[in-house]
């Protein structure tokens, strides 16, 4: 069903961007007996609400049922990458100075600690009060750490 996303990506872009909205995944894909097209979407500016996640829905809604690019019954699901979302490299790195994340490195070694800079050169992290600085090529994966 990868042709359905193909088809469909471009103009759910459009309509996010027309919202002040960014496509952060979308995926067309079976769960227990169904089919389900999921679209999580972010807010540059700042966190996702659930007002705009059922503006997205409604919006997505009226452009499928104008189109009808997939051809069977499925549901529709919009939310939010969450709290505790992953980074997806530099330009979330700078987005979120100064949030507490998780970074695994290659080397093996997961640091939790808050984002002090972020550039094409290094990432620096306060680790409980010490100054921890890496490659951003060496980040396996990562991603914010819920603060209460």
């Amino acid at each position: 069903m990868e042709d359905v996303l193909v088809s469909i990506r471009p103009e759910v872009e459009k309509i996010l961007q027309r919202m002040g909205l960014e496509l952060f995944d979308i995926s067309f894909k079976k769960e227990r007996g169904r089919w389900v097209l999921r679209i999580v979407i972010d807010d540059p500016s700042g966190y996702v609400s659930i007002a705009q996640c059922e503006n997205v829905s409604v919006k997505v809604s009226d452009y499928l049922d104008r189109e009808d690019p997939i051809p069977h019954s499925y549901v529709l699901e919009v939310s939010s990458p969450g709290l505790d979302r992953p980074l997806r490299g530099l330009n979330d790195y700078k987005r979120f100075t100064g949030r507490l994340a998780r970074f695994w490195l290659s080397s093996g070694q997961v640091l939790v600690g808050r984002i002090e800079s972020a550039d094409e050169d290094r990432i620096v992290l306060d680790v409980l009060g010490e100054k921890v600085a890496f490659k951003p090529e060496d980040v396996k994966r990562s991603r914010l750490e819920v603060e209460f």
